[in-house]
């Protein structure tokens, strides 16, 4: 995905004293588009000109690991994975040896001049390895990979360390692997640790909260699956405020178990919002078509997969839903009367790993084809569009909302709607802006029990049920 803000920071750099380093890139893995798939830019600190092939080795390894573990072995066909040879002046990490708990780590004191700047003993803590000069990774960044979505930092050195933040950072030691994994749920998943870091690491994350009522933490949906639970980080003080969802059974706490399911499905909501899977569709944009056949094919021609494969497709045209879960939809040109018609495909990842019926957000990736028919044939304009959709809070006792995002501005209406079909309520079509829009309802007065929202959006028809308390 592009990163525009890139250039602008790249230019206040500029003026000050970073020059920008195109360096040699190895491609770990190649899917697509930069600008349509997921790319993690794998940057080595403390490798010399003699030590890249060493670097490269390393990352491919690392890369290799990291796609084996669920759900990243599930999403590997969304990215692209490039390792670039950065090279430092001389080898190795730094250590002060500054950190109260340096005493007994084996770690010699060192101040080698790596290009990053990476070093042991951040923020007091031996173990946290972290790349200091923020600006130089920038700098590389925009000069060597400007479309990153990822960042991943190897610092050369054997001992035990790492880190998350911005950049998921790495050492060389024996668990490095399992090391990045726990740190990219930091930096690409946005987890919180389930250990008790300390009283400033603590925040609202998808896997941290101090909402203990299980028909309102964020996790209530998994809370039937063991080992989901509501657990005190703490017996006592400020942690016994906090809760996380298990104990010994998630990497964000230890080392070489899975993911539980709420981190799991945190990790894939970020790819669901960092790309649309839809990547090629013909007829492309502004196409007239003039065939004598009978039928027209509309093609989704290049679809982002998970492994294995839990997209649904779904074609609408006009009022007509189909839900076939196939790559092409045929119309029958002589049977389509003349004038306006909207032919939309929708595609939903319906993964395990995401709670889909009680999520809290469900993402459509769409294509909609306008067509227009007359005596001289048939012409059409697509485009494609990212749909959030959430429903919140629910259950809900008096007042519900329903947060749409968008990728575009779409065209939009809204209805709240009994089981029997009966319209309660209804907001009229309008035009929305692209980004977040937020309707509300008074459901104050409604009698307990299921009800459906129903939505439109430019043409094709989505609901989600919420329940009234």
């Amino acid at each position: 995905m592009r990163k525009t803000i890139i250039i602008i920071i790249i230019q206040l750099i500029s003026l000050n004293t970073i020059k920008s380093q195109v360096f040699d890139i190895h491609n770990i893995q190649i899917k697509g588009d930069q600008n349509k798939y997921i790319n993690i830019a794998v940057l080595g600190d403390g490798y010399t000109i003699n030590e890249q092939q060493s670097f490269v080795d390393k990352a491919t390894i690392l890369i290799d690991d990291l796609f084996s573990q669920e759900p990243w072995s599930n999403y590997k066909n969304y990215f692209n994975i490039f390792a670039i040879k950065v090279i430092s002046n001389e080898s190795g990490i730094k250590h002060p040896n500054i950190s109260p708990d340096c005493a007994g780590s084996m770690v010699p004191t060192s101040n080698p001049n790596n290009f990053f700047g990476t070093s042991f003993d951040y923020y007091g803590i031996h173990r946290l390895v972290v790349p200091t000069d923020s600006q130089k990774i920038t700098s590389v960044l925009a000069s060597n990979l400007p479309d990153y979505d990822i960042v991943i930092v190897i610092a050369n050195t054997s001992f035990y360390g790492g880190s998350g933040g911005s950049y998921a950072t790495v050492t060389t030691y024996p668990t490095a692997k399992e090391i990045l994994i726990h740190e990219l749920g930091h930096s690409a998943g946005s987890l919180a640790d389930e250990y008790y870091a300390g009283d400033m690491y603590n925040a609202e994350r998808a896997n941290m909260t101090q909402q203990s009522n299980p028909n309102l933490i964020k996790w209530k949906n998994w809370l039937n699956n063991s080992p989901i639970a509501i657990i005190p980080h703490g017996t006592s003080g400020v942690s016994s405020t906090w809760f996380k969802p298990t104990t010994n059974a998630c990497k964000m706490e230890i080392f070489d178990v899975p993911f539980c399911n709420v981190c799991k499905e945190n990790i894939i909501e970020n790819f669901h919002l960092k790309v649309n899977p839809i990547v090629n569709y013909t007829p492309a944009n502004n196409t007239t078509i003039n065939s004598s056949n009978q039928f027209i094919n509309f093609n989704l021609t290049e679809l982002m997969k998970p492994i294995p494969n839990t997209l649904n497709i779904k074609w609408q045209l006009d009022s007509n839903i189909f839900n076939t879960n196939l790559e092409t939809y045929q119309i029958n040109q002589t049977s389509l009367t003349n004038g306006t018609h909207t032919l939309t495909a929708t595609v939903v990842d319906e993964t395990p790993f995401v709670k889909t019926n009680n999520h809290s957000t469900i993402h459509y990736n769409t294509v909609t084809w306008t067509i227009q028919k007359n005596n001289l044939g048939i012409s059409t304009v697509a485009e494609s569009n990212q749909i959030g959709i959430s429903i919140y809070p629910n259950p809900s006792i008096d007042k519900l909302n329903v947060e749409v995002n968008l990728e575009k501005s779409s065209n939009f209406s809204l209805e709240l709607v009994d089981l029997n079909g009966k319209i309660i309520q209804t907001i009229e079509n309008k035009g929305v802006l692209e980004g977040k829009n937020i309707s509300s309802f008074d459901v104050s007065k409604l009698s307990k029990g299921n009800y459906i929202i129903a939505l439109k959006i430019n043409g094709a028809n989505y609901s989600k049920i919420f329940v009234k308390q």
